[in-house]
Protein backbone atom coordinates (compact mmCIF):
# COMPACT_ATOMS: atom_id res chain seq x y z
CA UNK A 1 0.00 0.00 0.00
CA UNK A 2 1.50 3.41 -0.52
CA UNK A 3 2.02 6.11 1.98
CA UNK A 4 -1.22 8.28 2.02
CA UNK A 5 -0.78 12.01 1.34
CA UNK A 6 -1.12 13.13 4.79
CA UNK A 7 1.45 10.58 5.95
CA UNK A 8 3.64 12.23 3.70
CA UNK A 9 2.95 15.76 5.15
CA UNK A 10 3.65 13.98 8.19
CA UNK A 11 6.98 13.32 7.50
CA UNK A 12 7.78 16.52 5.78
CA UNK A 13 6.61 18.28 9.21
CA UNK A 14 8.79 16.56 11.30
CA UNK A 15 11.72 16.45 9.19
CA UNK A 16 11.71 20.30 9.19
CA UNK A 17 11.03 20.38 13.05
CA UNK A 18 13.84 18.21 13.65
CA UNK A 19 16.06 20.00 11.69
CA UNK A 20 15.10 23.04 13.15
CA UNK A 21 15.71 21.90 16.65
CA UNK A 22 19.08 20.23 15.53
CA UNK A 23 19.97 23.84 13.87
CA UNK A 24 20.24 22.11 10.69
CA UNK A 25 19.00 24.21 7.64
CA UNK A 26 15.90 23.15 6.28
CA UNK A 27 16.42 23.43 2.72
CA UNK A 28 18.84 21.06 3.15
CA UNK A 29 18.00 17.56 1.32
CA UNK A 30 16.38 15.02 3.32
CA UNK A 31 18.15 12.10 4.18
CA UNK A 32 21.78 14.05 3.81
CA UNK A 33 22.31 14.11 7.51
CA UNK A 34 21.10 11.93 10.66
CA UNK A 35 20.10 15.09 12.78
CA UNK A 36 19.66 12.51 15.63
CA UNK A 37 22.19 9.61 14.92
CA UNK A 38 21.48 7.84 18.05
CA UNK A 39 18.13 8.12 18.44
CA UNK A 40 18.28 6.33 14.93
CA UNK A 41 20.25 3.26 16.39
CA UNK A 42 17.42 2.37 18.94
CA UNK A 43 14.18 0.15 17.78
CA UNK A 44 10.79 1.75 17.56
CA UNK A 45 8.52 0.33 20.18
CA UNK A 46 5.54 -1.48 19.11
CA UNK A 47 2.36 0.41 18.11
CA UNK A 48 0.58 -1.04 21.53
CA UNK A 49 3.45 0.46 23.60
CA UNK A 50 3.75 4.14 21.38
CA UNK A 51 -0.02 3.93 22.30
CA UNK A 52 0.14 3.67 25.89
CA UNK A 53 2.01 7.54 25.91
CA UNK A 54 -0.43 8.87 23.74
CA UNK A 55 -1.58 8.78 20.38
CA UNK A 56 0.93 6.33 18.26
CA UNK A 57 1.19 8.49 15.22
CA UNK A 58 2.42 11.35 16.91
CA UNK A 59 5.30 9.66 19.33
CA UNK A 60 7.98 11.28 17.37
CA UNK A 61 6.23 14.62 16.68
CA UNK A 62 5.49 15.12 20.57
CA UNK A 63 9.18 14.02 21.37
CA UNK A 64 10.95 16.45 19.71
CA UNK A 65 8.23 18.93 20.81
CA UNK A 66 9.41 18.39 24.23
CA UNK A 67 12.85 18.18 23.36
CA UNK A 68 12.66 21.84 22.55
CA UNK A 69 10.50 23.09 25.22
CA UNK A 70 12.93 21.83 27.30
CA UNK A 71 15.70 22.80 25.57
CA UNK A 72 14.04 26.56 26.22
CA UNK A 73 13.58 25.99 30.10
CA UNK A 74 16.94 25.61 30.36
CA UNK A 75 18.45 21.84 29.81
CA UNK A 76 21.72 21.36 29.10
CA UNK A 77 23.58 18.65 27.87
CA UNK A 78 25.80 18.07 31.07
CA UNK A 79 22.40 18.09 33.36
CA UNK A 80 21.96 15.60 35.19
CA UNK A 81 18.09 14.27 33.90
CA UNK A 82 15.07 12.64 36.08
CA UNK A 83 12.54 11.86 34.17
CA UNK A 84 9.22 11.14 36.40
CA UNK A 85 6.96 8.67 34.52
CA UNK A 86 9.06 8.04 31.41
CA UNK A 87 7.07 5.81 29.65
CA UNK A 88 8.71 3.80 26.91
CA UNK A 89 11.81 6.43 26.54
CA UNK A 90 9.84 8.76 24.23
CA UNK A 91 11.54 11.51 25.51
CA UNK A 92 14.64 9.47 26.40
CA UNK A 93 15.33 8.50 23.06
CA UNK A 94 16.16 12.03 22.23
CA UNK A 95 18.34 12.88 24.52
CA UNK A 96 20.29 9.82 24.11
CA UNK A 97 21.68 12.49 21.64
CA UNK A 98 21.41 15.86 23.54
CA UNK A 99 23.04 14.67 26.91
CA UNK A 100 26.40 14.08 27.00
CA UNK A 101 28.22 10.79 27.94
CA UNK A 102 28.65 11.21 31.29
CA UNK A 103 25.56 13.10 32.03
CA UNK A 104 23.14 10.74 34.04
CA UNK A 105 19.56 10.40 33.01
CA UNK A 106 17.37 8.14 35.41
CA UNK A 107 13.55 7.39 35.10
CA UNK A 108 11.28 5.46 36.09
CA UNK A 109 7.37 4.69 36.10
CA UNK A 110 4.55 2.51 37.70
CA UNK A 111 4.06 0.66 34.44
CA UNK A 112 6.23 -2.57 34.00
CA UNK A 113 6.15 -3.52 30.34
CA UNK A 114 7.64 0.28 29.19
CA UNK A 115 10.30 -0.04 31.79
CA UNK A 116 11.32 -3.69 30.57
CA UNK A 117 11.62 -2.46 27.06
CA UNK A 118 13.51 0.68 28.13
CA UNK A 119 16.04 -1.25 29.86
CA UNK A 120 16.53 -4.11 27.28
CA UNK A 121 16.56 -1.34 24.25
CA UNK A 122 18.50 2.08 25.68
CA UNK A 123 20.55 0.89 28.36
CA UNK A 124 22.30 -1.69 26.71
CA UNK A 125 23.16 1.18 24.08
CA UNK A 126 23.49 3.93 26.60
CA UNK A 127 24.68 2.82 29.89
CA UNK A 128 24.03 6.30 31.61
CA UNK A 129 19.98 5.80 30.95
CA UNK A 130 18.95 3.99 33.40
CA UNK A 131 15.25 3.15 34.31
CA UNK A 132 13.40 1.61 37.04
CA UNK A 133 9.42 0.21 37.65
CA UNK A 134 8.47 1.38 40.70
CA UNK A 135 4.69 -0.66 41.44
CA UNK A 136 2.24 2.15 42.84
CA UNK A 137 -1.12 2.12 42.86
CA UNK A 138 -3.18 4.41 40.25
CA UNK A 139 -6.96 3.95 39.05
CA UNK A 140 -5.69 4.08 34.93
CA UNK A 141 -2.64 2.33 35.22
CA UNK A 142 -2.50 0.35 37.97
CA UNK A 143 -6.13 -0.23 39.40
CA UNK A 144 -5.14 -2.93 42.48
CA UNK A 145 -5.95 -1.26 45.61
CA UNK A 146 -3.07 -3.62 47.18
CA UNK A 147 -0.44 -1.45 45.61
CA UNK A 148 1.28 0.95 47.60
CA UNK A 149 0.11 4.74 47.76
CA UNK A 150 1.61 7.52 45.84
CA UNK A 151 1.61 9.59 48.56
CA UNK A 152 3.70 8.06 50.59
CA UNK A 153 6.10 7.31 48.03
CA UNK A 154 10.28 8.56 48.43
CA UNK A 155 11.37 8.78 45.00
CA UNK A 156 14.56 6.19 45.05
CA UNK A 157 17.51 8.71 44.62
CA UNK A 158 19.15 10.58 47.34
CA UNK A 159 18.58 14.72 48.36
CA UNK A 160 20.32 17.49 45.50
CA UNK A 161 20.83 14.73 43.23
CA UNK A 162 19.44 15.99 39.67
CA UNK A 163 20.02 19.31 37.65
CA UNK A 164 17.01 19.03 35.73
CA UNK A 165 13.30 17.13 36.34
CA UNK A 166 11.26 16.41 33.93
CA UNK A 167 7.50 15.38 34.60
CA UNK A 168 5.73 15.00 31.00
CA UNK A 169 1.96 14.53 31.16
CA UNK A 170 2.82 12.89 34.57
CA UNK A 171 0.28 15.36 36.75
CA UNK A 172 -2.15 15.06 34.23
CA UNK A 173 -2.60 11.46 35.96
CA UNK A 174 -2.65 12.00 39.06
CA UNK A 175 -5.20 13.53 42.07
CA UNK A 176 -3.76 16.78 44.08
CA UNK A 177 -2.73 14.82 47.18
CA UNK A 178 0.08 12.89 44.89
CA UNK A 179 0.17 15.69 42.92
CA UNK A 180 1.59 17.80 45.68
CA UNK A 181 3.71 14.89 47.16
CA UNK A 182 5.44 14.66 44.24
CA UNK A 183 6.16 18.43 43.76
CA UNK A 184 7.68 17.98 47.16
CA UNK A 185 9.94 14.94 45.91
CA UNK A 186 11.23 16.47 43.38
CA UNK A 187 12.19 19.88 45.10
CA UNK A 188 13.83 17.12 47.34
CA UNK A 189 16.13 15.15 44.49
CA UNK A 190 16.72 18.83 42.63
CA UNK A 191 20.04 20.50 43.57
CA UNK A 192 20.29 24.27 44.35
CA UNK A 193 19.00 26.39 41.23
CA UNK A 194 17.93 22.79 39.57
CA UNK A 195 14.87 22.90 37.23
CA UNK A 196 11.51 21.24 37.32
CA UNK A 197 9.60 21.48 33.71
CA UNK A 198 5.93 20.10 34.26
CA UNK A 199 3.13 19.27 32.34
CA UNK A 200 -0.56 20.04 33.12
CA UNK A 201 -4.32 20.52 32.17
CA UNK A 202 -4.95 24.33 33.54
CA UNK A 203 -7.82 26.23 34.02
CA UNK A 204 -9.22 29.36 35.46
CA UNK A 205 -12.30 30.21 36.90
CA UNK A 206 -11.92 34.06 35.14
CA UNK A 207 -13.33 33.62 31.67
CA UNK A 208 -10.82 36.38 30.76
CA UNK A 209 -7.99 34.12 31.88
CA UNK A 210 -6.37 31.34 30.01
CA UNK A 211 -7.79 27.75 30.66
CA UNK A 212 -6.91 24.76 28.73
CA UNK A 213 -9.58 23.83 26.13
CA UNK A 214 -9.65 20.29 27.30
CA UNK A 215 -11.24 20.80 30.78
CA UNK A 216 -13.95 22.54 29.81
CA UNK A 217 -16.23 19.34 29.75
CA UNK A 218 -14.45 17.56 32.74
CA UNK A 219 -16.19 17.19 36.03
CA UNK A 220 -15.09 20.08 38.35
CA UNK A 221 -14.62 18.93 42.07
CA UNK A 222 -16.93 21.30 44.35
CA UNK A 223 -13.34 22.22 45.96
CA UNK A 224 -12.88 24.03 42.79
CA UNK A 225 -9.32 23.08 42.53
CA UNK A 226 -9.40 20.41 40.37
CA UNK A 227 -11.20 18.21 37.90
CA UNK A 228 -11.84 14.66 36.23
CA UNK A 229 -12.55 13.47 32.59
CA UNK A 230 -13.85 10.69 34.30
CA UNK A 231 -15.16 9.73 37.54
CA UNK A 232 -14.83 6.01 37.66
CA UNK A 233 -11.50 6.65 36.58
CA UNK A 234 -10.29 9.69 37.68
CA UNK A 235 -6.45 9.56 37.17
CA UNK A 236 -7.52 9.06 33.40
CA UNK A 237 -7.38 13.08 32.92
CA UNK A 238 -7.09 15.79 35.76
CA UNK A 239 -7.14 19.20 35.17
CA UNK A 240 -5.84 21.39 37.73
CA UNK A 241 -7.10 25.04 39.20
CA UNK A 242 -4.02 27.30 38.30
CA UNK A 243 -3.52 29.09 41.46
CA UNK A 244 -4.20 25.27 43.02
CA UNK A 245 -0.87 24.64 41.02
CA UNK A 246 0.99 27.42 41.99
CA UNK A 247 0.13 27.07 45.69
CA UNK A 248 1.56 23.58 45.20
CA UNK A 249 4.84 25.03 43.77
CA UNK A 250 5.28 27.13 46.13
CA UNK A 251 4.56 24.88 49.17
CA UNK A 252 7.66 22.56 47.84
CA UNK A 253 10.12 25.28 47.32
CA UNK A 254 9.53 25.30 43.72
CA UNK A 255 9.46 29.29 42.26
CA UNK A 256 7.95 29.46 38.62
CA UNK A 257 9.54 30.91 35.67
CA UNK A 258 6.82 33.13 34.56
CA UNK A 259 5.12 32.79 32.27
CA UNK A 260 3.65 29.39 32.36
CA UNK A 261 3.25 28.29 28.83
CA UNK A 262 -0.01 27.47 27.57
CA UNK A 263 -1.00 24.55 25.55
CA UNK A 264 -3.49 25.54 24.03
CA UNK A 265 -5.64 22.80 21.82
CA UNK A 266 -2.72 20.39 20.95
CA UNK A 267 -0.54 20.58 24.02
CA UNK A 268 -0.15 20.64 27.66
CA UNK A 269 0.64 23.46 29.50
CA UNK A 270 4.19 23.48 30.76
CA UNK A 271 5.14 24.80 34.58
CA UNK A 272 8.80 25.56 34.41
CA UNK A 273 10.04 26.26 38.23
CA UNK A 274 13.66 26.64 39.73
CA UNK A 275 14.51 25.16 43.15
Amino acid sequence: MGTSRLQRYGSWIRDRLSRRLAGTPTDAPPGSKKLFPLEATIPLPDFSLRRSVGHGGSFHDVALTTIGRMNMAGLRPDHDVLDVGCGVGRTARYLCDFLENDARYEGFDVREEPVEWCQNNITPLFPNFRFVFIPLFNTLYNPDSTLPSPVQFKYPYPDESFDFVLAHSLFTHLPPDVSSHYLQEISRVLRSGGISYSTWLLFNEDPSAYSNPLTGPMHHDPSGTFAVQNRKVPDAAVGYKEISVREMHSSSGLKIVEPVHPGFSRLQDVVVAVK
